[in-house]
This record gives structure tokens, C-alpha cells and sequence, in this order.
């Protein structure tokens, strides 16, 4: 894992999610996540430096794949977001969205 990643796959851990390297797919909840322009305050509220800082990220987790980036590069389009500049995932337990 790549140390500019621990303090994010850290965090996850410590909430109890599985969707990680080296955690079995049983061993915890699933998360989701939402790209804001700016921080939510949360403890699981990290900055990405880009769109390629962060797929770097997403490819040393279990949310990979060519589906999830695309939509991805559509969910910059339609937050109006520059993926060359930084912004925020903010990372929440699936299904719990409507407290964001």
C-alpha cells in the first residue's frame, strides 16, 4: 500500500469497512462515496490532489474497474470540476447517503 493512501485506508478500517486490500469481502460493511469540491468535516472527508491521484487510489482498493471511472469522469462533468485540480471524497456507509 503506498504510504500517501495509509491515513485514508486507516480511517476506513477503524469505521469497519471491508471494500479494501487484503480485507476479506465478510469482514465489515460496505462503503460508498460522494466527490464535493470542499470538505464535510467528517473524519472520513479526504483530499485528492486529481482525478488520477484519486484512481490511483480506487485501483489499490476493491473499487476498481473501467465502469466506476467512467462514471467518474461523468460525475466531474456534471459537478462541473476540473480533474486536474484537487477536491474531496467524502466516505459514508452504503445506504447511509441521506445524511450527507
Amino acid at each position: 500500500m503506498k504510504d500517501e493512501f495509509k491515513a485514508v485506508f486507516d480511517a476506513l478500517v477503524r469505521e469497519g469497512f471491508h471494500q479494501l486490500p487484503d480485507r476479506s469481502p465478510d469482514s465489515g460493511k460496505p462503503f460508498e462515496f460522494k466527490i464535493t469540491p470542499y470538505s464535510l468535516n467528517t473524519k472520513l472527508s479526504f483530499k485528492f490532489e486529481n482525478l488520477a491521484h484519486f484512481i490511483e487510489f480506487l485501483k489499490l482498493s476493491a473499487i476498481q474497474g473501467d465502469e466506476k471511472i467512467l462514471l467518474l469522469n461523468n460525475t466531474f462533468i456534471e459537478l462541473g470540476l476540473d480533474p486536474n485540480d484537487f477536491f474531496y471524497v467524502n466516505f459514508y456507509e452504503k445506504g447511509k447517503d441521506a445524511e450527507l
